[in-house]
């Protein structure tokens, strides 16, 4: 158990924190109970796509405590991603980008509003 915490923490002192701005965008009124269609945008300093970056979205609702549910992002044009997350109810949640490319990672945070259905 502790050579795998060990490896973990040595995995994330490895990733260099890069100087990327990462943006969302929901492609329609989010509601709860139903996957939205968002699109999160990775660039890098000067402006220019980041192409080939895993990237993940964190969902956790700031009012009570649901625990974290992460989606996936699947690249659809250079530096576009698009992820389908699913609230479970309506409220104010945050939700954490994620991108890694390689050793460099870059991370962002917006909070949201959710309708209930």
């Amino acid at each position: 158990m502790r050579k795998f915490v060990l490896a973990i923490c040595l995995s994330s002192a490895m990733a260099m924190a890069a100087d990327w701005k990462l943006s969302l965008k929901p492609r329609a009124d989010l509601k709860a109970d139903a996957p939205v269609l968002v699109e999160v945008t990775v660039k890098d300093a000067k402006g220019a796509p980041v192409e080939g970056a895993q990237v993940q979205l964190v969902l956790t609702m700031v009012e009570m405590d649901h625990g974290a549910t992460k989606f996936d992002a699947t690249q659809i044009r250079p530096g576009i991603y698009e992820a389908k997350p699913k609230f479970m109810m309506g409220g104010k949640w945050n939700i954490e980008m994620r991108a890694t490319k390689g050793s460099e990672s870059a991370t962002a945070k917006q909070q949201v509003e959710v309708e209930d259905q």
